[in-house]
């Protein structure tokens, strides 16, 4: 054996013994069977499982069982992903709790069969088999590809984050939408990474729920059309594209017949539809396809990414050529919806245009509350894919600043990395040492992420750098939303340096957990930072701005507990699920009514007025 296989084998060696030491709990699946007098548990960990039956001893038996696993799981250092339920009128509130108390999966067995230990421990082995071997749910598509969202709530867990107003408006909202008959479709690239799977994923969740007939279909993903609508659509609109990159007759030939093979796959569910929406460039070439399938069914296009209208009209652009070849797919839709950003709206698509916020759930894995037991647990994880890839471990006794987001060129990260440089210079000993994580997931339509995390990579161990490199934990994680919420939950600060940027998910959910953002004057960041009260907003590219805020944030407590507690008392409801699926009902409604919309960029809920008050 050489000398390099040996320094190889004790370097995986003493990696393999720093995961031991994390301690990590094991991962389990779980069924519960409720019967009138007693319950029945099974739990799965590894190839080995476990059965308890228990007679209920008092009137409330989901309290029962949530103390048991409670006492069980830390008795075995154990953590439960997901449990299915069987025989309980009440199987969705206990599912509810699950998810909401011991941050458990739920999923619901709606069903006549008998309630025994055979059938528990059948319904726990078909669960576990329904995650990977990451712990992650399975994105099984449908026949025409159909994103149906996991149960984690009720609605009454729902109606507890909205105002009455707003919750009877939903409601009012919904009875129209049923009384019209109105199916609604959403078309987008992936059923999986980005803020409008997030989006979508919430929204059909709290549909469902409602009863309404609303369906979201992903694309056919095919990686040469997606590196072209990534590289050469997204990228040039939002003007990150490097000099040279443009559509070719190749490119456009390829993407139109990828967007005529879809219009074929999806022809059915276009035809039953009555309401259709596109989000984003990736489905618009099918806008044609659709308006043959079914002209009578309006069409919403949605706009998630930052444009700008003035260099979308100037003449022998990039950014002009590549969105008029877009327009003429686009320009059939009925309504274009934007973020609430004046020069987000292309000037040909103003008579249409209505704005809205993109929005984020407060009970989802990335928001909901985790305990101290759960942080420890996600943390860990985190740790643990550090050491597998070579990173020292997160410290948690000493602070640090986050930035989670796609690993994209329109993301600003190398002037992330620059700022903390200027941070750590400027801190003198008094101070403890601070740590940066820089984590995201990636997403199937997105092949910039691995080319931008090796380009992070190397930047680390450039010499201006790499005196700090152990200090930063650069991440491209797996699709599990609560490591990003424990991580954005134990940090100090975030950070949200985006060059380009729609309207950023991410800041709302770090305001949502207390956390002061400091941000540069992209896109639709300006509309939810509060500068100087919730965060601070720098002019793009001035890292030396940041450092500085940084570093009052960080040697100031008092100015850093006014700043936190402002972030939580500011919270705008109108960027959350309630109110972004209120604002989708009505425009649905509008058009099936018939009615015409103002365009010119008014806001959606400026349109509804005082229901949505708050």
């Amino acid at each position: 054996m050489s000398q390099e296989d040996i320094l190889l084998r004790r370097g995986l060696a003493d990696i393999r013994k720093q995961i031991e030491d994390l301690h990590l709990a094991s991962a389990a699946y779980a069924a519960i069977g409720i019967t009138e007098n007693e319950y029945f548990v099974v739990i799965i960990d590894d190839d080995t499982s476990i059965t308890v039956k228990q007679r209920a001893n008092g009137k409330d038996k989901h309290e029962e069982i949530l103390n048991w696993i409670r006492k069980y799981t830390a008795q075995n250092n154990m953590k439960i992903v997901a449990a299915a339920l069987l025989g309980s009128a009440e199987a969705d509130r206990l599912g509810s709790e699950l998810w909401l108390s011991l941050d458990i999966v739920p999923v619901i067995k709606h069903g006549n069969e008998p309630i025994n230990e055979t059938t528990v421990q059948e319904a726990a082995r078909t669960v576990s088999q329904q995650f990977d071997e990451h712990n992650l749910v399975k994105v099984v598509p449908t026949d025409t590809n159909e994103v149906i969202p996991s149960f984690l709530v009720t609605l009454k867990d729902y109606e507890k984050t909205v105002p009455q107003t707003a919750w009877a408006y939903l409601h009012e909202l919904s009875q129209e939408f049923r009384e019209r008959n109105s199916r609604m479709v959403f078309f987008n690239a992936t059923p999986q990474g980005g803020g409008v799977a997030l989006m979508r994923h919430a929204q059909m969740r709290l549909y469902r729920l409602l009863g309404l007939d609303i369906h979201w279909h992903a694309m056919q993903p095919n990686a040469e059309v997606f590196e072209i609508t990534k590289t050469k659509l997204h990228n040039v609109l939002q003007a990150v594209a490097p000099e040279g990159v443009e559509l070719t007759d190749h490119d456009k030939q390829l993407y139109s017949a990828w967007s005529s093979d879809n219009a074929e796959h999806f022809k059915q569910v276009i035809q039953e539809s009555n309401v259709i929406v596109i989000d984003d460039p990736q489905p618009s070439g099918m806008m044609p396809y659709i308006k043959e399938h079914n002209p009578e069914a309006p069409l919403m296009y949605r706009s998630h990414i930052h444009l700008d209208n003035e260099l979308l009209a100037k003449q022998d652009t990039p950014q002009q050529r590549t969105w008029d070849f877009l327009w003429q797919n686009i320009k059939l839709a009925d309504t274009f919806i934007s973020h609430p950003i004046e020069r987000f709206i292309p000037h040909t698509a103003a008579a249409t245009a209505v704005a809205m916020p993109a929005a984020t759930d407060p009970l989802d894995g990335l928001n909901k509350p985790l305990t101290e037991t759960d942080m420890d647990y996600y943390l860990g994880l985190f740790n643990k894919i550090l050491l597998e890839h070579a990173q020292k471990p997160l410290d948690r006794s000493r602070p640090y600043i986050v930035q989670i987001a796609r690993f994209d060129p329109s993301k600003g990260i190398p002037d992330v990395i620059e700022a903390y440089v200027q941070l750590r210079k400027k801190l003198g000993t008094e101070y403890p040492v601070p740590q940066l994580v820089l984590a995201g997931h990636g997403s199937i339509d997105d092949p910039d992420g691995v080319p931008v995390y090796n380009m992070t990579m190397r930047m680390c161990q450039e010499d201006r750098y790499r005196p700090y490199a152990e200090d930063i934990k650069v991440v491209r994680l797996h699709h599990n939303d609560q490591i990003l919420n424990a991580l954005m939950r134990g940090s100090k600060i975030a950070l949200q340096l985006s060059h380009r940027e729609g309207f950023e998910v991410k800041v709302t959910e770090a305001l949502h957990k207390g956390k002061p953002v400091i941000a540069f004057e992209a896109g639709g960041i300006p509309l939810q930072i509060k500068h100087e009260t919730t965060g601070y907003l720098e002019k793009i590219g001035d890292v030396s701005a940041v450092a500085q805020r940084l570093y009052d944030l960080l040697t100031d407590e008092k100015l850093y507990e006014r700043m936190s507690q402002s972030t939580t008392a500011t919270l705008n409801p109108n960027y959350f699920t309630v109110y972004n699926a209120i604002k989708w009902l009505y425009l649905a409604n509008r058009l099936r009514r018939k009615e015409s919309l103002p365009g010119n960029g008014n806001p959606v809920g400026e349109l509804i007025g005082a229901p949505l008050a708050y």
